[in-house]
């Protein structure tokens, strides 16, 4: 089968707190051309109803690809800011036929994860063992498929920033002689 050319897709996963969307909102002010970021975790209604509970982020995936392809054609690299199982998002790409994409995990220790959603975020009913394990659990998955992991433990958000922004511009490289 072909592939579709579809903008290439860069997947942020994390537990809430991590600092995925920090990243991406930190990504989109650079403004660089081509790039944008979405904040999956806010869709339509629709499709929230028409998901069972573990099938949710895969039909937000499923929900933001076929936008993308449809309506956004003056993208070149989309960042899609979520809460998805490393391993259902490669399912999905592949269901998709999204050839040019990448996974990153962004990662942070717990306590201040956890800190960040009590006292920033205003969110301590999600600072709580089921989000730590998670965090935990999307852990294992991104170190079993080797997948770029930025870690924004201590303040390092701006090396995150860095890393974030090196890994969009490999990939536009990547595609742009591909």
């Amino acid at each position: 089968m072909e592939s579709v050319n579809y903008p290439v897709i860069l997947v942020l996963t994390a537990a809430s707190g991590a600092g995925k969307t920090t990243l991406m909102l930190k990504l989109d002010e650079l403004r660089i051309p081509g790039v944008e970021g979405f904040n999956c975790d806010r869709v339509l209604e629709e499709v929230r109803r028409s998901s069972d509970g573990e099938d949710l982020q895969a039909n937000i995936l499923r929900h933001w690809i076929a936008k993308l392809c449809s309506e956004m054609t003056q993208i070149r690299l989309a960042v899609l800011d979520m809460q998805i199982a490393p391993h259902r998002a490669l399912e999905v790409l592949t269901e998709a036929k999204i050839s040019r994409s990448q996974i990153v995990f962004v990662d942070c220790d717990t306590a201040e994860r956890n800190r960040r959603l009590c006292n920033e975020r205003g969110q301590p009913e999600l600072s709580n063992p089921q989000m730590d394990c998670w965090a935990a659990y999307l852990r294992g998955q991104a170190d079993a498929l080797n997948l770029p992991i930025i870690d924004t433990s201590q303040n390092s958000m701006t090396q995150g920033l860095k890393m974030l922004q090196t890994l969009v511009k490999e990939l536009m490289l990547r595609t742009a002689n591909s």
